[in-house]
This record gives C-alpha cells, structure tokens and sequence, in this order.
C-alpha cells in the first residue's frame, strides 16, 4: 500500500499453482464487484501483478479482493486501510 496525495495506491499479486488466473475483482461492500485488470493487461498466466488506485473515502473501512482461476476456485480476502500516522 502506498499513499499519493489523497489516493491509495494498493499493489497486489495473485498466484495459483495449477491454473491461470482469470479475473480479479474488488468491492467496498461484497455488493457490488467491479473488475481489475492486471498490469500487463490481460488476466491470462498463473502469477499476476496488479495496481489499484482508490480514492481516500474507498479506503475509509477497507476493500475486498476476490480472485478466480480458470477452475472457478475463488479466493476472497479484505485489505484493512492504512494506519493513520
């Protein structure tokens, strides 16, 4: 996580063992997902880096990351906000 005037900077990666992954997604709320892409554009290899920059109010309580391979094994985790210095 790093900070960039009033944006987060969340840099992340996703690996799977035995599969590609295929989509990776992110929520405030587990309502609503909307997808990420990697940063070398295509979600098509079993290890893959990822950059996302949210807005401070989205970071307010934190976002979930929910992953997928082409198995459709999903993996969900919660990124806490950054500790206010």
């Amino acid at each position: 996580v790093r900070t960039e005037g009033t944006r987060t900077i969340l840099l992340f990666e996703i690996k799977d063992d035995h599969s590609p992954i295929q989509r990776a997604e992110f929520s405030r709320d587990g309502q609503r997902w909307r997808g990420i892409f990697p940063k070398d554009g295509i979600a098509d290899s079993k290890d893959e880096q990822y950059e996302l920059p949210l807005d401070a109010d989205m970071m307010e309580r934190g976002v979930i990351l929910r992953a997928s391979d082409s198995m459709n094994n999903v993996a969900t985790t919660h990124v806490d906000p950054p500790r206010k210095k």
